[in-house]
């Protein structure tokens, strides 16, 4: 038994679906892009607490660098744990910097990268000087001005790779596209 199927093309309807649904998803992934914003924050202020303190990493501290370099006197010790320290900075707040560009780009109504990247270094600034703050009041920690220039030297390196690496993977894209 044959079916009488007449087929039409999508009405006005169909169009304002595909829109909400697209919508709906471009909301969905600038909540998700902030919500993992505000977790990396909340890890960087977990580290920033008295259990990271020098005094209770030092131990496993001098576990890896024994394990790594061997043997090594208290001055050096005490540079290299330095040395890793102020590396988790940069590092932890370069990562940060990252999460909130992409989110203040996904936020953009035009996403310009110029203010996506001023976003999140004023992201980086605002936690680094927080979580600097805090440790000045601890007994085991000490808030540092420098460290906040860290964290923020961190975000803005962060940035500046994100910014030359995407503009090196559009330019052979724009050769190709003139060369045609």
């Amino acid at each position: 038994m044959a079916e009488n199927v007449t087929t039409t093309s999508p009405g006005p309807e169909a169009g304002a679906g595909r829109r909400a649904e697209s919508a709906r998803r471009t909301r969905h992934r600038i909540i998700l892009a902030w919500l993992w914003v505000v977790l990396w924050a909340a890890v960087i202020w977990q580290f920033g607490t008295d259990a990271y303190s020098l005094r209770r990493t030092s131990n496993f501290m001098q576990w890896v660098i024994e394990s790594i370099v061997g043997p090594v006197d208290a001055a050096t010790r005490y540079k290299l744990y330095m040395l890793f320290r102020k590396s988790a900075h940069f590092t932890e707040y370069a990562i940060l910097a990252l999460l909130a560009f992409r989110a203040a780009l996904l936020s953009a109504a035009r996403a310009r990268i110029a203010t996506a990247c001023w976003i999140a270094i004023f992201f980086v600034a605002t936690i680094a000087a927080a979580d600097e703050l805090r440790q000045s009041y601890s007994s085991a920690r000490t808030g540092s001005p420098y460290d906040v220039l860290i964290d923020v030297a961190g975000g803005i390196v962060g940035l500046v790779g994100v910014v030359i690496l995407s503009r090196r993977m559009r330019a052979p894209a724009k050769r190709a596209v003139g060369a045609a």
